[in-house]
């Protein structure tokens, strides 16, 4: 499974960028979650516009899928499961859950990724130089957010990760709120619809049978 060699980026720092990834499937407590990435397509645009992938690094995956499609199946299928461990890990902290597995995928992941070796301008500010290479593959791919799941498991910030409270949406966030108490992924969604429940239950509550 190999394309021609990629150009290397600069790709973005960053603690939450596994979030964002993980979140691409969304309302995963409802009967039918939103899937974001529809396809190879989709996965190499999210790359672009959040990992910092360049363009010809995305026009040269796109070549290599149109003369494999077992492989490039199989790349997208690996990005999807990679990102359901990241999803799962983040989920389970602060219960007792332990999901050592979904720790073993992370690992291999960042072990098969290239190492953090320079940072470079990006923008205002600094980025992580991401190296060239031949591989197609969804750890080349996802390689800023393996470094960022693993910042963000192994810093102070992990203990700030929540999901929200509403069992359809179960969108993961991290609560940098003063209090600390942040339970909604926001209030103009679902904070909103549960004030607006609890409210329909109270008021239902007091009418008489």
């Amino acid at each position: 499974m190999t394309a021609e060699p990629e150009m290397p980026w600069i790709a973005p720092a960053g603690e939450e960028l596994c979030l964002d990834f993980a979140n691409t499937r969304y309302w995963r407590g409802s009967v039918r979650p939103t899937e974001e990435l529809g396809g190879l397509g989709d996965l190499l645009a999210w790359c672009g516009t959040k990992a910092g992938l360049p363009k010809a690094g995305q026009a040269a995956v796109t070549r290599w899928a149109a003369a494999d499609g077992p492989g490039a199946a199989a790349l997208y299928a690996d990005a999807l499961a990679l990102r359901e461990t990241i999803y799962r890990l983040f989920h389970a902290t602060g219960t007792a859950a332990r999901p050592a597995a979904d720790l073993v995928r992370l690992n291999r992941a960042l072990a098969q990724a290239p190492p953090r070796r320079a940072v470079e301008p990006l923008g205002s500010g600094f980025g992580w130089h991401v190296a060239a290479a031949g591989e197609a593959g969804a750890v080349r791919l996802l390689t800023p957010v393996l470094w960022s799941a693993g910042d963000l498991l192994t810093g102070k910030r992990l203990a700030r990760v929540r999901h929200c409270a509403n069992p359809e949406c179960q969108w993961l966030f991290l609560d940098d709120s003063k209090s600390g108490n942040r339970r909604w992924c926001s209030m103009s969604a679902c904070g909103n619809r549960a004030k607006a429940h609890r409210h329909y239950a109270r008021k239902k509550g007091a009418e008489p049978g």
